[in-house]
């Protein structure tokens, strides 16, 4: 046991050395991507060292209970386990620190006041070894403690903003003076984006705490294009396949509601003006609508009932279901569910210990069935209710009447009919409900206001009668297609008609042409595609490039080494057939090159005949990535045969363009070839229409592709 004992002692004094010496010259450290996964187990290891250390402070308080011996073997061994645990800890967390998620000055007090901890820790451990003065181990544990407490503050303010402690008592601005911002879009950002953009904690380098600092967006860029939300990156990245590594929020967190993304594209579509006030929207307004719907009750309501504890709510909180007071300090909740394959009927159950508490429950898009909504009658204080296309019929409806404090029901999207509304309507004292998309005819609506004069019924969404743009065509199949894979294109608009060419023309009636089923492609494409429809604007045309899997070589090197800060997983990014984000550049999808060269051997075992040669880079002038100067393919049957084959001068812009991936397409001598080289060099100078004007340009390249 003494041996281990002074194994462990020596193991903790050499990485604390190793910790002081990455902290010294950290500005000069690069890490592994291995140990960025390291670096995220710092949030679940902090919790050891807090408790080691807390309980060896405890046991000083009580060692008068406990015989000497049995006491000294316990302290010391508790002394051991924090010491080894505040390393450990300490270490990922400067791991986690050089992740790029984090402001260097705003981590600073809790990366050091943690090594504090951690080298007191180990202090404390040597002094108890040694069997120092008992009053010095006194003055070391209520030191370590108090640095504890400054490390724990730091850190949580780190996670959870400023003011997350005093936030529930904070004077709340009336709604009726508030800005649209401050009313319904910061309460979207706060539970679903702040935990990750805030001033200490700032993923991708963009803040979204502070209306400025969002304003001048990320590390990549702005983070919303006004008037133009199908072009914004953060609603692009919203719209993103759950399980996609660029989906936001990321996959195990609560998601964002239909209804959320929709008031954010709409703040979005009217300019996202943080100044403008609610009083000062037209109350037909489609913004003002779709920011109502997010306020059903009142902040004046008051409630008999008591708050639910804080720790019961954590539980409750799922990937798939987000609770939370209604707004803060009131003991009413509300009840958010996401993703429908993940829902069944104990995910509603799961919050009967609650019911007497929930007001408002959203289950737009949920797979209901009659048993379900038995269910719902159970929660006899719910006052708002969302049911769109849950696939509720007419037989579910009765049971809802045993709600009787609900003031607003959403039906929309459902086969519910005109009689069964009628029953509901007379049995309960409704203020809105919404029955657009339903089996409710427009004459039936029309009569449903007059019989129920003092509910109000929302039977289309918006009634702004002005022309409308479509949205542009969703692209099905992203990413890298698989040899005969076909381009699948559609559009949520029935009878849209979409366009599309592939040689870089407008996909207009004279060029284009009409998508009438999947887009047969051998190799890379650029797809441009729009939709129109009778009585709607046709849409912003869709650019997009189609990068079509190839012949994949048996083996890439690199000749020249990429830059330091952009090496992306070495040689093998070129053939994994992953592509890369424009605005994400430190993703392990991309080699980016500035000083020297690119540079890079393909092997082709047996020989392959290869006819074109495909390179893949990224266009980002703001971020100064430029298209490669010249590339040139070397080929022969062997490293030391190669031969020129051909060089291409790569036309460079004239101006500023949209950030995409794009390629530069070569074609090769029609032969066999066991080994290709191709060389890309980075643009020397920026042009002068660039703001970096003469400065050398980045030439960052994600994939090869062969045909």
């Amino acid at each position: 046991m003494k041996r281990t004992t002074s194994v462990l002692v020596n193991g903790i004094f050499f990485l604390h050395v190793l910790l002081l010496f990455l902290v010294v010259f950290e500005d000069r450290v690069q890490l592994p991507i291995g140990l960025h996964v390291v670096g995220r187990m710092h949030v679940l290891l902090l919790h050891l060292p807090i408790g080691f250390i807390c309980f060896a402070v405890l046991a000083l308080f009580i060692q008068h209970q406990f015989k000497s011996k049995p006491f000294q073997r316990l302290f010391h061994f508790t002394l051991l386990l924090a010491s080894l645990s505040a390393m450990v800890t300490a270490m990922a967390g400067f791991f986690l620190a050089h992740s790029g998620d984090y402001d260097a000055e705003q981590i600073q007090l809790h990366q050091r006041s943690g090594l504090a901890v951690s080298l007191l820790a180990y202090g404390l451990l040597l002094i108890n070894t040694y069997q120092v003065q008992q009053n010095l181990i006194r003055l070391g544990s209520g030191v370590t403690f108090i640095l504890l407490l400054v490390a724990g503050h730091s850190g949580a303010t780190l996670t959870h903003g400023e003011n997350f402690i005093w936030e529930p008592v904070r004077k709340q601005e009336p709604l009726t003076a508030a800005t649209v911002y401050q009313a319904a879009i910061e309460p979207v950002l706060e539970k679903k984006c702040f935990s990750c953009h805030n001033e200490s904690k700032a993923k991708g380098k963009l803040v979204m705490t502070s209306p400025e600092r969002f304003r001048q967006g990320g590390e990549q860029g702005k983070a919303w294009i006004a008037g133009n939300p199908d072009s914004s990156r953060m609603i692009q990245y919203i719209h993103l396949p759950t399980d996609h590594d660029h989906h936001m929020p990321p996959e195990g967190k609560p998601q964002l509601t239909e209804a959320e993304v929709l008031l954010l594209e709409a703040w979005i579509r009217s300019g996202a003006n943080f100044q403008l006030r609610w009083t000062e929207l037209p109350e037909t307004d489609s913004l003002r609508r779709l920011a109502e719907a997010t306020f059903t009750i009142k902040k004046t309501t008051t409630y008999s009932f008591d708050e639910v504890p804080a720790e019961v709510i954590a539980k409750l909180n799922t990937p798939y279901c987000s609770v939370f007071p209604l707004y803060q300090g009131s003991p009413a909740l509300q009840a958010d569910f996401f993703l429908p394959e993940s829902f069944d009927r104990n995910s509603l159950a799961a919050l009967r210990p609650i019911r007497e508490q929930l007001v408002v429950m959203n289950l737009n898009k949920m797979p209901l069935s009659g048993e379900d909504v038995t269910l719902l009658s159970q929660f006899e204080n719910l006052e708002s209710l969302n049911l769109n296309m849950t696939g509720i019929t007419d037989v579910a409806l009765p049971s809802l009447a045993a709600l009787s404090k609900l003031k607003s029901l959403a039906l929309s999207g459902n086969p519910v009919s005109h009689d069964a509304v009628v029953q509901l309507l007379a049995s309960l004292n409704l203020t809105k409900i919404y029955l657009w998309n339903t089996a409710v005819t427009q004459s039936e609506a029309t009569t449903l206001c007059q019989q129920f004069p003092d509910t109000e019924i929302v039977h289309v969404l918006f009634t702004d009668q002005t022309t409308q743009v479509l949205s542009k065509p969703i692209l099905v199949n992203e990413g890298v297609l698989k040899p005969g894979e076909e381009i699948q294109l559609k559009h949520p608009m029935p009878g849209a008609v979409i366009r599309y060419s592939l040689d870089g023309s407008e996909p207009d009636s004279i060029q284009g042409y009409e998508y009438q089923a999947p887009i047969p492609v051998q190799e890379s494409v650029v797809l441009k595609s729009r939709a129109c429809r009778e009585g709607w604007y046709c849409s912003p045309v869709l650019e997009t490039t189609i990068f079509v899997a190839g012949i994949k070589p048996t083996q890439a090197t690199l000749l020249t080494a990429p830059d330091k800060k952009y090496r992306g997983e070495g040689a093998s990014s070129l053939i994994d057939g992953r592509k890369g984000f424009t605005d994400i550049l430190n993703e392990p999808s991309w080699l980016g090159y500035r000083e020297n060269p690119f540079e890079a051997m393909l092997e082709f075992k047996p020989a392959a005949e290869i006819k074109k040669v495909v390179l893949s880079y990224a266009n980002n002038h703001g971020s100064y990535l430029m298209p490669p100067a010249t590339v040139e393919v070397w080929a022969g049957s062997g490293p030391e045969k190669l031969k020129l084959i051909t060089t291409k001068k790569v036309d460079q812009p004239s101006g500023y363009e949209m950030q995409r991936l794009k390629f530069v397409s070569l074609d090769l001598q029609p032969g066999t070839y066991g080994y290709i080289k191709v060389v890309a060099r980075p643009v020397a100078r920026l042009p002068e229409w660039h703001s970096g004007k003469g400065q050398k340009g980045w030439l960052f390249i994600d994939e090869l592709f062969f045909y």
